[in-house]
């Protein structure tokens, strides 16, 4: 195989594999760089008289995983970048009703150019078939360093982080206004957007702590001082491969997402009908299935329905009593004659099934060209066993946002430095799935939050690096995705690294050696205006509303001259009057050298109401030392509230710190739950491991 042969592979390879957001480009460059730091540090002798030995444990393993996976994600980027009146009530209670309730949706609108119905599996065939353009990438040293020099040169990962809003901010202001006269109020997950709720492995009602534990579920009653495990929901042992990945937790309802591997033995079409023996290969799919259990007995749940989807999980949103699911599969072709398609197709032998039947025709976006099928079906989980609307879209390589009405597919197209963003909307009122517009837009959105909606309308930061250096913009569209207006040249030189919107502003932050944070007017959104550039060292890579004029940004401490990173820095900015932005204060914590919060937004604990900031860190100077943090801003300056040692808890990517009352916990599904007492300095109280 030549190296140009093994690096088209490399490309087509990442177009199937989902990256976990803790080892993304962005993330393991990070980690790289702190180890990197410890290596060119000179070795300390010990107390012994001994040199300190870096003792990895099982980091090598890990760290080479996600040096693959990033791989794996560069190749990607580069081929492209209670009953409520309001909630649909879904009354199909058989499979023909169920199989009706799909085929009976509203007709299915092309979006744009970018994605066309299909219309008949044939064409379907003809656009999975068509070879995928060559990427703009050119390669001249070994794959190997190209991976590297292209790792080393990302600064952004497409990921999802909250995304602020006039309402959030507001909603923060009231809640920290009560807090003190509410002990009950407890923590929610961190949501991108709000009013859409989001899966996770740790949920609590404010009674009971749900822990995604593998293929468990550990339910621990809370509403004691003392901790009980009372109960758990446990996966059949059928197949050995079914795993829980998140759920949702909503009442007396618990939704888990499940995937499994499926695998067969299957004959093989191309043997030679001379040989002596049938030829048989090993077939496996990966097919996710949402479980929708009744949780009023909290020690004996009851599983009420659910649906099974082909593919492997990407993304979900729960809205109301609408669950929507999103999974990918590659489509394969290689034992399908075209003439056959549409036989095989309505078989599921190649078209993916969601509920055991096949994805109608009609209900199939294609592009000019794609081998991955982005299926999502919109589940009434009043409804549990039945699908209120399902689709296909045919793509490379798609990120998405979803906003209360609507979700927004988008992926870049060209080379990896440069391009375009394609971007695709689809409504989702009461689950029925439908195109809404498509455009596209110069450069690359470097961090998901960087895409938001506001009344139907979306905006949108981007970063293009096709030029001598990078440039950043700025675009703002209607609901039918026409463009209204746009600001260019931004910041010249740097690079979008986090971004949230309050109403009619937005702020954003960029970074070469310092760090602006931009304040840019929307109000004319034909004319959008920059009000202000605050420019501090450093650079935040996560952003919270902290109240209606306050915003929180953690991020790095770095050398202004050189770029080193110091250590993790927490921010206060003043934003009450965004034409003059400053800083109320600061703190640097020297010794983290990892901090997953900064590259997934679900781990870091941000709560105004309750004054909290809660992350977890790793060390990697001496030995691998691994502490949650955890601050309130107090008196114009950050607080240390506690550190917690988490050198036997496990990855601390799988830690959710969380508060009930007065009482903090700290859950890892490896060790536990640990709670301590709020009202008594963070005093540790009990540690339950599960049985």
């Amino acid at each position: 195989m030549t190296e140009q042969e093994l690096l088209k592979r490399i490309e087509e390879s990442a177009a199937r594999v989902e990256v976990p957001k803790s080892i993304s480009p962005r993330a393991v460059k990070g980690r790289i760089e702190a180890i990197q730091r410890f290596k060119e540090e000179p070795k300390q002798k010990s107390g012994k008289g001994e040199p300190h030995v870096k003792k990895w444990g099982r980091k090598p393993a890990g760290l080479v995983a996600a040096v693959a996976a990033a791989a794996l994600a560069i190749g990607a980027y580069a081929a492209m970048q209670k009953d409520d009146s309001g909630n649909l009530q879904q009354t199909a209670k058989t499979e023909q009703a169920a199989e009706e309730a799909i085929q009976n949706t509203e007709t299915k609108q092309n979006a744009g150019d970018l994605y066309v119905i299909a219309g008949e599996y044939k064409v379907v065939y003809d656009a999975v078939e068509k070879p995928n353009q060559s990427s703009e990438l050119k390669y001249s040293a070994s794959w190997q360093d190209v991976i590297m020099a292209e790792a080393e040169a990302t600064t952004g990962s497409i990921e999802t982080a909250p995304v602020g809003g006039l309402s959030e901010a507001v909603n923060a202001a009231e809640d920290m206004a009560d807090a003190s006269n509410n002990k009950e109020s407890y923590s929610k997950t961190n949501l991108q957007t709000e009013g859409v709720d989001e899966s996770d492995i740790v949920k609590t009602d404010g009674k009971y702590i749900y822990t995604v534990d593998d293929s468990r579920v550990v339910i621990t009653d809370v509403q004691n001082r003392e901790m009980r495990q009372i109960g758990e929901i446990t996966l059949s042992m059928e197949d050995a491969s079914d795993s829980i990945v998140e759920m949702y937790v909503d009442g007396n309802m618990l939704n888990l997402i499940v995937q499994r591997e499926n695998s067969n033995l299957e004959k093989s079409a191309a043997a030679d009908e001379e040989a002596l023996a049938d030829v048989y290969y090993m077939n496996t799919e990966t097919v996710t299935e949402v479980k929708t259990y009744d949780i009023r007995d909290r020690q004996a749940p009851k599983e009420n329905g659910s649906v099974v989807q082909d593919g492997y999980y990407k993304t979900s949103r729960k809205i109301g009593d609408i669950l929507y699911l999103f999974t990918q599969e590659e489509i394969e072709l290689s034992s399908v004659e075209r003439a056959k398609a549409e036989a095989a197709a309505e078989e599921g032998g190649w078209i993916p099934t969601v509920n055991g039947k096949a994805v109608m025709a009609d209900c199939i976006y294609v592009p000019e060209k794609g081998k991955q099928g982005l299926v999502i079906s919109s589940i009434n989980v009043k409804s549990p066993k039945d699908v209120v609307d399902c689709v296909m879209i045919l793509n490379n390589y798609v990120e998405i946002y979803v906003s209360t009405e609507a979700f927004y597919l988008y992926g870049q197209e060209g080379s990896f430095l440069g391009g375009t963003t394609q971007i695709a909307k689809f409504s989702m009122k009461n689950g029925v799935i439908n195109a809404a517009g498509a455009t596209s837009v110069k450069g690359m959105v470097t961090d998901s939050f960087a895409i938001h909606e506001k009344e139907g309308n979306l905006r949108l930061l981007t970063t293009d690096r096709s030029g001598s250096e990078a440039e950043n913009r700025l675009y703002l569209f209607d609901e039918k995705l026409k463009l209204e207006g746009k600001l260019e040249g931004i910041a010249k030189g740097e690079e979008i690294y986090a971004a949230r919107y309050l109403g009619n502003i937005v702020y954003f932050v960029t970074y070469r050696n310092t760090d602006p944070l931009f304040a840019v007017d929307l109000t004319d959104t034909k004319n959008p205006k920059i009000l202000s550039e605050l420019k501090i060292t450093g650079f935040s890579e996560y952003l919270h509303f902290w109240g209606e004029d306050k915003l929180l940004g953690i991020g790095y401490e770095t050398d202004p001259d050189n770029g080193e990173r110091k250590g993790i820095k927490l921010a206060m900015f003043d934003i009450s009057n965004p034409a003059e932005l400053h800083t109320l204060g600061s703190l640097v914590i020297e010794n983290i050298d990892y901090c997953p919060a900064l590259y997934q937004y679900k781990y870091v604990l941000a709560e105004p109401r309750e004054n909290l900031i809660g992350f977890a860190g790793e060390t990697y100077r001496g030995r691998t030392n691994k502490n949650y943090f955890l601050f309130a801003w107090e008196d114009g300056a950050f607080q240390e509230r506690m550190t917690a040692n988490m050198n036997e808890d496990g990855a601390i990517e799988e830690c959710r710190g969380l508060y009930i009352g007065r009482r903090f916990y700290l859950v890892n599904p490896n060790s536990g739950i640990t709670s301590f007492d709020r009202e008594d300095g963070y005093k540790r109280i009990q540690k339950l491991a599960f049985d």
